[in-house]
């Protein structure tokens, strides 16, 4: 990796924590200068990371112009998460041919893993981890990497960045265990219409409540 890569990684990363620990909230403008001198690097690897982080739904500005965080309407977060719950049901059931015992049992295992954490976690923060393990394990079957990588990117910045705090609190670490079993219970049971139906309104209710919290009002 080339010297400004890794100078421009920096800078992504250091945003990404600002998300993470409050520093930086949506609507928020990104002043290049500022990070430059934090992280000790030029303006240029700090412009390419912004560019990525453009790509990546993070930041919003034209070009040669004032960047800020991406501040969503209400609107906005819950199309991104019909989205990816309507491609991410649409791959599971493309797949299900490809859903044999060994990958059901991974789904399982991984399900019952964060039962045990569920017991003991704080909040969803802490059950990030086991979150993304499940989902992918979901869509490993699937051959169409492309609609399972715009599956999962649809919603995951809204939820892991943009809006770490308040996604934190949508469900009791209980209730998510639970609203992972349903998806579960529905995988299993191969019945194309429900698993869609099934995923869809999972992702559906969590983009509700974001939108309800945290959204944007449109002017």
């Amino acid at each position: 990796m080339s010297q400004v890569k890794t100078y421009s990684a920096q800078a992504i990363a250091y945003i990404k924590q600002r998300l993470l620990d409050g520093t930086l909230s949506p609507g928020d403008p990104i002043r290049e200068t500022e990070i430059a001198e934090h992280l000790g690097i030029s303006r240029g690897p700090v412009r390419e990371a912004l560019q990525s982080l453009l790509q990546q739904g993070l930041v919003t500005g034209l070009p040669q112009k004032a960047k800020f965080i991406r501040h969503l309407t209400a609107r906005e977060i819950e199309d991104s998460y019909c989205l990816g719950g309507t491609l991410e049901g649409a791959c599971i059931v493309q797949s299900l041919e490809r859903w044999d015992d060994k990958a059901q049992a991974g789904v399982e295992e991984i399900l019952a893993e964060m039962e045990r954490q569920s017991r003991t976690a704080a909040g969803l923060a802490a059950l990030s981890q086991i979150d993304e393990a499940f989902h992918d394990a979901l869509l490993a079957p699937c051959r169409n990497r492309l609609m399972a990588g715009i599956a999962r990117n649809s919603c995951a910045h809204i939820s892991k960045f943009l809006y770490y705090k308040c996604w934190d609190t949508l469900f009791s670490p209980r209730e998510f265990y639970q609203r992972h079993e349903v998806i579960y219970d529905a995988v299993r049971g191969r019945d194309p219409r429900h698993i869609q139906r099934t995923l869809l309104e999972h992702y559906a209710e969590s983009g509700r409540r974001l939108a309800l919290v945290c959204g944007r009002r449109e002017d």
